[in-house]
């Protein structure tokens, strides 16, 4: 249980974004919005060339090597399609070389996921890949993508990255959002992936992006991405074990894309120092007493509700964890 494992000395995660761009415009996610919108909304992902530079990446390799133990995973991805930066594979190799993480990984929609990048991942130390797929075949990927391409190619990489990886013990994760899935396509999803991939699952659309129109249907937030039916969460668990690098450097201490709260910048100080920080406990103590809903900008998002699992939550021992964060942490 994460209640029981607080304070944490070592994040369990370290993301680092390599880019907020996209190249697909999925019409569930915020990509999908007007930039205009999109730039008022979240102006972080539109306020830079969007990719991360190899000299910032490797400053944040150095301060990760600073915290007492390894994370247990470093995932080069964020809020756009890891792919698009043409450094990836050194990345993946450097954060192998770095000895920080048991595991290494990333999400993709494999669309530019070819054999030769696949060797050049996998060779690289990429542990897991998580391919989101976003139909089964080239009709549906236009309409919920907007874009063109050949279904049967994407499947035929994910067969040679799965082949390949065997020999190397890396992992291929596939997945697909419900929207994305005909009446009765379930069982055609698990038959197309099942000899090609280590692990197949199906996940739930939830309102995960303010600007984005759901369908009430779609808005149902006692039941996560998982399927699991649950009480609506009010402590939000992902900032006591995860921090989250921008592109530019900023630090925040979970993967959405609100940003929440700023810990601050690796050009000026260091993860670690950020990690110990007084701010940052005052903003875990204020989630712990308040629940998320009392920091504005955490109010929009439905993490905890989405994609926190049963062993994170902690709204049922807020009161006895409290202390820690308000004297005991450093």
């Amino acid at each position: 249980m994460l209640a029981d494992a607080l304070p944490l000395v070592t994040p369990f995660s370290l993301y680092i974004v390599p880019t907020v761009r996209c190249n697909f415009r999925c019409n569930y996610c915020a990509q999908s919005l007007d930039r205009d919108v999109l730039a008022k909304k979240y102006p972080h992902m539109v306020s830079d060339n969007g990719f991360i530079t190899m000299e910032l990446f490797r400053k944040v390799l150095v301060q990760a090597k600073s915290f007492p133990s390894r994370f247990k995973m470093v995932s080069i991805f964020g809020q756009g399609e890891p792919l698009l930066h043409p450094d990836l594979p050194e990345m993946v190799a450097e954060v192998r070389d770095a000895g920080i993480a048991e595991r290494i990984e990333f999400i993709t929609n494999g669309s530019l996921l070819t054999p030769d990048l696949s060797r050049r991942l996998i060779d690289a130390g990429l542990t897991n890949i998580r391919v989101s797929l976003q139909g089964l075949n080239s009709k549906k990927y236009h309409e919920i993508c907007g874009v063109e391409l050949d279904f049967e190619k994407i499947k035929e990489n994910i067969a040679y990255y799965y082949a390949y990886g065997r020999e190397k013990d890396a992992r291929i994760f596939v997945k697909i959002m419900d929207v994305a899935l005909e009446e009765n396509e379930e069982e055609m999803f698990y038959s197309l992936f099942d000899s090609i991939s280590d692990r197949m699952y199906i996940e739930r659309v939830k309102p995960v992006y303010d600007g984005i129109k759901y369908e009430e249907a779609l808005s149902n937030i006692t039941m996560d991405r998982y399927g699991v039916l649950h009480t609506p969460r009010k402590v939000c668990p992902l900032p006591f074990y995860m921090l989250n690098v921008w592109p530019d450097g900023d630090v925040s201490p979970c993967d959405a894309i609100y940003k929440p709260y700023i810990l601050g910048n690796c050009n000026s100080t260091t993860l670690l120092e950020m990690w110990r920080s007084g701010g940052f406990r005052s903003f875990l103590a204020q989630n712990l007493r308040y629940g998320k809903n009392s920091i504005p900008i955490c109010t929009p998002c439905c993490a905890p509700d989405d994609v926190s699992h049963p062993a994170d939550v902690l709204d049922d021992d807020a009161k006895r964890i409290l202390p820690i964060f308000d004297v005991n942490f450093r």
